[in-house]
């Protein structure tokens, strides 16, 4: 696995964990809940999220930026096949 490829998957990485476990909080939040916690939901305030909205920010940035960097490294490699094929 080359490193452009390692970008790439560690981008969706950073896109798709941020959402499982958001999911998680607010499935958590939703199940009833016995004895002295109470009932009621409870779903997670904005300032426990966003961290995960931040690291899930920066996975689209992160991927777009190695999309970029993998069409300059594919256009690099046939450039320089082309070279030496001539």
């Amino acid at each position: 696995m080359n490193r452009y490829t390692f970008h790439i998957a560690s981008a969706i990485f950073f896109i798709v964990m941020p959402i499982v476990v958001l999911w998680y909080g607010y499935w958590d939040a939703a199940q009833p809940k016995v004895g002295p916690v109470g009932n009621g939901i409870k779903p997670p305030t904005f300032q426990q999220t966003l961290p995960f909205y931040g690291i899930m920010l920066m996975g689209i940035v992160s991927f777009l930026n190695a999309i970029l960097r993998y069409r300059e490294y594919k256009k690099s490699q046939q450039k320089s096949n082309n070279e030496e094929i001539d």
